[in-house]
């Protein structure tokens, strides 16, 4: 492992690294094994012993010693395997270096202040981005680092400054060593774009890292200027390597690199390697361009960074139709978005991805994961270390993996399925952070997972308000049923998972909810299905005002969720229906078993219905309880006083026998209400059985009304037909012998 910044290391919002490497030393499905190099080179193979371009079509690669280049360090073709052989490859590996105290864990030392007359040194619990310092600027301030050599000519670096809200500008300049300012255009287009300086600049909404983009200067000296448009808050001011990569494989050279590109969501691959002078897309001279289908392997070794950087990747591949299997591969990387691998079409089969990247440049783009695809065939046996978020793409399975989410910023989950998407027997145990996001799609299916997830200190974003973090999010934000495939969140089954969550208060952060779940359910497209998973729910911290509980459903009008056969255990109310993110209806919740914990406080109710906070008026509408069973505890609902409209019932059950006590099959029976109504018409089955989920009583707002009576007749209510009278305050089974 690489040295990382001391920066990075004691960031309480960074990746737990030691915490890390012993879940992961501990877990079986972490699969990545050192390979023992071979001194023998396999008969046909080619040696590598230099960084370079290797793409002849057919050829094996095979690594003799472990090698560096200061820049991208190999180059592959199609058809082609790169088999590592136990060594490393080392990428942006020169002697770099990073502004003195670049994060303001020493205050202001080293920075030149005289410009600067409201700078001042604040704890990061103010607005967290990373570490335990940040800087406080007046508009109009401007500070100004010390001289950093920056090694190698002719390569991208980016000068960096991590900004707390949108709402705060800053204006980005470098001076060589001369005092010049530096300006850097791109002349790749019919028009000139200026990528340095960058001028009255902000970040998107949840903070994030802004930055200018150096490029074709010489070596030397050269220093950050920092001005503070508007009052600002900032972090991470630094001059750092980018856009680098360990291996890579061009599909397209896409020079695409400011600031403005990333918050438009352009496309960025292999920006040093478009020819100088030349339109944009044009490669130097002799880079293999990789065009058609094809597959590569790269398999048996580590690739890591030398240095923290930013925008850098472990393997990348913009090649659409060449499949790149990493297999056997450990990728250790560390900087602002700095990742293991982005790849158009993969397959990953027993890697390990060590990823510290402790804040983001657009936390908006979830596709800035550790490991993000196009698609990808299969991701097996793999451990995901760190990273805002671990695996995006799509991908038709995903098993036996471990995710070890490293989250700092909202919705950069484990992984973000696509439609179709099965997701088994992986192991969720983030530092920090959440699981499982399943938006618009359908037919995803999540089951046999081990989730651990617990409250999360307050992000940069949500520092002064509720932020929670989910074992598993279903969430189309209300879509309509009418709405587009890709809208809705329909269709999906999560189930026979087992699923961890603990409630811990933060105090020292004054204004911040913490919240977590084993469910944050809002969908309005149509109908999920949640069943059969064992949930313990546990608040550590009684009485704080920590939001947690099993089933949060809230956000949703337009269709329910339909909740059957889970256990919960807890000891706090395990269903809250409608809340602080919204309104819900048409939930159906029903034969749960609901296990009141030995630490349980008195008087705890089975569901709590509507938000406590004073301005929320959320609603709970046309909700259905059904055959819920409580242990410990009797099944009861605390709510607000809002209109909501509810029913509770119980399942009847009864079985018919014949004279001869033999289960009478196709036998009508009828059951009516009170008042003599129809409320359902059945048939028994091969055993004699017959089944029904009926009312026992009904809410709307602060009425209720009884309606647990019914009479159940058995055979032809005109022609002598059986009458018996049941009171349904449970559920209830009878037996009716015919004569």
């Amino acid at each position: 492992m690489y040295e990382r910044s001391q920066k990075v290391l004691r960031s309480s919002h960074a990746v737990g690294w030691v915490l890390i490497l012993a879940v992961a030393s501990a877990m079986a499905s972490a699969e990545y094994a050192d390979t023992v190099s071979v001194k023998d080179l396999p008969p046909g193979a080619v040696a590598v012993t230099e960084p370079g371009y290797y793409a002849e079509p057919g050829k094996t690669y095979v690594l003799m010693r472990d090698l560096s280049s200061e820049m991208t360090a190999l180059f592959l073709g199609k058809d082609v395997t790169l088999d590592l052989n136990g060594h490393t490859v080392t990428f942006a590996a020169g002697p770099y270096e990073h502004v003195p105290n670049y994060g303001f864990e020493e205050g202001l030392r080293a920075w030149d202040v005289s410009r600067a007359p409201g700078a001042k040194a604040t704890p990061s619990n103010v607005r967290p981005m990373v570490g335990e310092g940040i800087l406080e600027l007046k508009a109009g301030d401007e500070l100004v680092s010390p001289f950093i050599t920056l090694p190698v000519a002719n390569r991208s670096y980016y000068a960096m400054c991590a900004v707390a809200t949108n709402t705060m500008h800053v204006s980005i300049r470098v001076e060589d060593e001369k005092g010049q300012p530096v300006r850097c255009e791109f002349k790749g287009g019919s028009v000139p774009r200026v990528y340095a300086p960058e001028e009255q600049y902000h970040p998107e909404l949840g903070g994030g890292v802004v930055f200018a983009h150096l490029h074709h200067l010489p070596a030397g000296k050269y220093r950050i200027r920092i001005k503070a448009e508007t009052d600002c808050l900032i972090d991470e001011c630094d001059i750092r390597p980018a856009l680098d990569a360990g291996i890579a494989v061009v599909g397209a050279i896409e020079p695409y690199a400011t600031y403005a590109d990333v918050v438009k969501f352009y496309p960025c691959a292999f920006f040093d390697y478009n020819k100088t002078g030349a339109q944009a897309g044009v490669p130097v001279d002799g880079l293999p361009m990789v065009k058609g289908k094809g597959t590569i392997t790269i398999k048996n070794g580590i690739v890591k960074a030398g240095t923290v950087g930013i925008r850098t990747l472990g393997v990348q591949s913009n090649a659409p139709e060449v499949t790149v299997l990493l297999d056997n591969v450990k990728i250790v990387n560390a900087g602002i978005n700095a990742n293991a691998a982005r790849i158009a079409k993969a397959t990953l089969r027993n890697c390990r991805f060590e990823v510290d990247t402790p804040f983001i440049v657009n936390r908006h783009d979830t596709s800035e994961t550790s490991v993000s695809v196009g698609s990808a065939m299969e991701v097996s046996g793999c451990a995901f270390m760190g990273g805002q978020g671990n695996f995006s793409g799509s991908c038709p399975a995903i098993h036996d993996n471990l995710f070890v989410n490293a989250q700092t910023v909202t919705n950069h989950y484990s992984i973000s399925p696509y439609t179709g998407t099965k997701i088994y027997r992986n192991r969720f145990e983030p530092t920090i952070g959440s699981g499982i996001y399943i938006g618009g799609g359908h037919d995803v299916e999540v089951y046999e997972n081990v989730f651990r997830i617990e409250t999360s200190p307050p992000n940069c974003e949500y520092r002064y308000s509720g932020y929670s973090t989910n074992a598993i999010r279903l969430s189309d934000y209300n879509s309509k049923r009418t709405a587009p495939d890709t809208e809705r969140c329909a269709g999906n089954r999560v189930y026979k998972n087992k699923i961890y969550i603990t409630g811990k208060a933060y105090p020292q952060f004054k204004g911040y909810t913490p919240a977590t779940y084993a469910f944050h359910y809002s969908c309005g497209g149509g109908t999920n299905y949640i069943h059969d998973n064992e949930i313990f729910v546990d608040l550590k911290d009684q009485g704080s005002n920590v939001a947690i509980t099993a089933f949060f459903i809230s956000g949703g009008t337009n269709s329910g969720g339909e909740w059957f056969g889970n256990k919960v255990v807890s000891n706090v109310p395990p269903v809250q229906v409608s809340g602080r993110y919204g309104p819900a209806r048409f939930d159906k919740i029903y034969a749960n078993t609901f296990i009141k914990a030995p630490n349980a406080p008195p008087g705890m109710q089975a569901v709590r219905m509507g938000s406590w906070d004073e301005w929320n008026e959320a609603t709970a509408t046309d909700i259905e309880f059904y055959s819920n069973r409580c242990e410990g505890f009797a099944f009861g609902i605390e709510a607000t006083k809002r209109e909501h409209s509810y029913t509770v019932g119980w399942t009847l059950t009864l079985k018919v026998l014949d004279a001869s006590g033999a289960p009478s099959k196709g036998q009508a029976v009828l059951v009516q209400d009170a008042q003599g109504k129809g409320a359902a018409s059945l048939k028994t089955d091969s055993k004699g059985l017959a089944k029904a989920m009926l009312p026992a009583y009904r809410v709307h707002g602060t009425q209720r009304t009884d309606c647990a009576a019914y009479t159940v007749v058995v055979g032809d209510p005109f022609a002598g037909g059986t009458r018996h009278a049941v009171k349904l305050d449970e559920d209830t089974e009878i037996s009716v012998r015919l004569k």
